[in-house]
């Protein structure tokens, strides 16, 4: 359905990029499902130059915007006109939508969430929602279905490489996702929790990476044990980290308190990470790529938890976070990290005008100088380079003791040395497999094309910041 989709969507924006011969601003709008007292709304997604050149971004841009569940549903209604502002064509009935009937439309929707039947899916904000004059973040929204946050210990964590992948199994998800309001989500789920006595398992451990490194084997070991929550790449901590950078680049606005977006960061983990099953008794989040910007601001919220950055050597990075379909670092060019902005600003470089392989380098060599600079800070954190994680044993006798699970291994070594050999026999990232299919992998076999422009933009960028992380 996904692939369908997807499909469908390439060539409808496709259309609508022919036959815009200005090239200047284009608004695409996609109509969103009811939630709680939400009706049916229109959103649009505006796209400036470059933006517009290719689909696959596009498409990308309205998966990030949470489409996705509406598109999962397998009913597209969008619309789109050139330099309007207006969405083209009126909402239609629930019955010309044909989306099935909610099957807990007469429960509570904070009951669910108590119980821990709905769990957040997203979360949105507005530009005004950290001002410094607020006592509290307020206009936050947090997104909420039906979905198994553990579907990758239930099944095999391969194909479940990120939550959104676990969601995109919910039928709920895709038809009835609710909106409630952040802050009296979090005050009724605190109440609850302390009323029966409830406390989520610790977070033991916080996995940062370049992108295409790694931390998703790792990941997925973690997932194996019966006594771990393993939270990878949630969108809405993604977005809670990017918070006050995001309003920067979109609404211009400095008016953003650290210390209400922290707030917020902090909520959004605890929602992430909550669970009644007493079985669990650790926690891990596996961050996205980008949100290793932000390593001092999720350690300083859960500082006891030890943290491991992923890597490998700068052309392969660069190559495959260029590739097509990979190069979401191209976005940026309008919505970049402040580390990323002062770099360029300190380097007298337009993220405009740099080529793809340019601007993905510069954004890469931010990754790895904050990760260096936290690692040295704070004398705390495992580097762990992607070579070592093929090495017999590593990820069973070093890593994963250092995650806190020396206990479960001690318990039954050889079932977790089995597991630990299935998650690198297995390709972590199986998404756009046709049916979803496990693939087998092997590192040694693995051959990555590295161009000429990778080549000089990885030495122009990465050159001295590899050579300090190899003098580490």
């Amino acid at each position: 359905m996904e692939r369908y989709i997807k499909k469908t969507l390439r060539t409808y924006v496709g259309s609508i990029l022919k036959n815009n011969t200005k090239n200047d601003r284009l608004r695409i709008f996609v109509l969103f499902p009811p939630r709680t007292w939400v009706p049916w709304t229109w959103r649009s997604v505006e796209l400036q130059g470059r933006q517009q050149q290719h689909v696959t971004t596009i498409i990308t841009m309205l998966s990030t915007q949470r489409t996705r569940f509406l598109l999962a549903a397998g009913f597209l209604a969008a619309a789109a006109a050139e330099a309007s502002d207006e969405p083209p064509i009126a909402i239609p009935s629930d019955t010309e939508l044909q989306f099935s009937a909610d099957p807990y439309a007469d429960q509570d929707k904070l009951g669910m969430i108590k119980a821990g039947l709905s769990n957040l899916a997203a979360i949105r904000y507005e530009a005004t929602s950290f001002s410094s004059a607020n006592t509290g973040y307020t206009g936050v929204y947090g997104d909420f279905c039906v979905y198994d946050a553990r579907l990758n210990y239930v099944e095999d964590p391969s194909l479940y490489p990120t939550i959104d992948d676990m969601m995109l199994t919910s039928d709920h998800c895709g038809e009835h996702t609710y909106t409630l309001p952040l802050a009296e989500v979090v005050a009724a789920v605190s109440s609850h929790d302390i009323n029966v006595g409830q406390t989520n398992p610790p977070v033991d451990g916080l996995l940062f990476h370049l992108g295409h490194s790694g931390a998703g084997v790792v990941s997925n070991a973690l997932a194996t044990f019966e006594s771990a929550l393993v939270v990878p790449e949630h969108p809405a901590i993604t977005d809670a980290l990017f918070a006050c950078d995001h309003i920067h680049n979109r609404h211009e606005s400095a008016d953003c308190s650290s210390s209400l977006q922290k707030k917020l960061v902090e909520d959004v983990i605890n929602l992430a990470t909550r669970s009644s099953d007493a079985s669990i008794t650790h926690a891990y989040i596996k961050f996205n790529a980008d949100s290793t910007a932000y390593i001092s601001m999720a350690r300083e919220l859960i500082p006891n938890a030890p943290w491991t950055f992923h890597y490998r050597d700068s052309d392969t990075t660069l190559a495959k976070s260029t590739q097509a379909k990979r190069n979401s670092c191209v976005f940026k060019r309008r919505q970049p990290s402040s580390h990323l902005a002062e770099k360029a600003i300190l380097l007298g470089l337009d993220l405009d005008g740099m080529s793809q392989e340019d601007l993905c380098a510069l954004y890469l060599s931010t990754l790895f100088e904050v990760a260096i600079n936290e690692y040295e800070n704070s004398e705390t954190g495992m580097l762990v380079p992607y070579e070592k994680l093929v090495e017999a044993g590593f990820i069973t006798d070093v890593v994963l003791p250092y995650l806190g699970l020396q206990a479960e291994i001690d318990a039954d070594p050889a079932m977790v040395s089995a597991n630990v050999e299935t998650t690198l026999t297995t390709k972590s990232n199986t998404r756009g497999v046709p049916g979803n299919k496990v693939q087998q992998w092997n590192a040694n076999d693995e051959v990555v094309h590295i161009s000429d422009k990778v080549r000089a933009a990885s030495a122009l960028f990465l050159g001295n910041t590899m050579e300090a992380f190899e003098r580490m």
